[in-house]
């Protein structure tokens, strides 16, 4: 948590240096599933799915942030097209122990403060730093949402650079 804090004050330093076409456009996050009010979880809100209008108890706090994607790429499995998502070496050590504890939980993907795509529910331990999102959009529109994912991906490691 203090590394995220960290990384969050190195980039409004940053960013004070940098002209606005260096900064991301775009934001997103990922947050877990609740189960119940009992969990070890801290309950939040409740993210809708933007077609299935499925609602699903997230947790207060982002589980993976923007920074700790290394890419992301579109895929085709049996229950349609699905992003995989890559996390950088960091991320994936943390997004292991979660997913450790996480089992049976959704992952619920937020693109600038929409949730519009979630996980299946984790069912073993996740140690390659891999995951699959299923985003309800349209198929012709998730190109269109990668470039917009690599186009932050590619700003945020430039400021971490700088």
């Amino acid at each position: 948590m203090v590394e995220r804090i960290f990384f969050f004050v190195t980039l409004i330093f940053f960013t004070s240096c940098q002209t606005t076409k260096d900064l991301p456009k775009f934001d997103f996050q990922f947050f877990i599933e609740q189960k119940s009010k009992g969990d070890d979880f801290v309950w939040s809100s409740t993210a809708t799915m933007p077609v299935s209008h499925l609602s699903i108890h997230i947790c207060s706090q982002p589980i993976l942030l923007a920074g700790d994607i290394e890419s992301v790429r579109i895929t085709q499995s049996n229950f349609g097209k699905c992003l995989i998502f890559q996390l950088t070496q960091r991320a994936a050590i943390e997004f292991y122990k979660l997913s450790v504890e996480g089992l049976n939980r959704k992952i619920v993907f937020v693109f600038n403060g929409k949730a519009i795509g979630l996980s299946m529910p984790i069912r073993d331990a996740k140690p390659d730093g891999t995951f699959v999102i299923f985003p309800e959009m349209e198929d012709h529109e998730l190109d269109q949402l990668v470039k917009d994912i690599d186009d932050t991906i590619v700003k945020l490691r430039k400021l971490r650079e700088n």
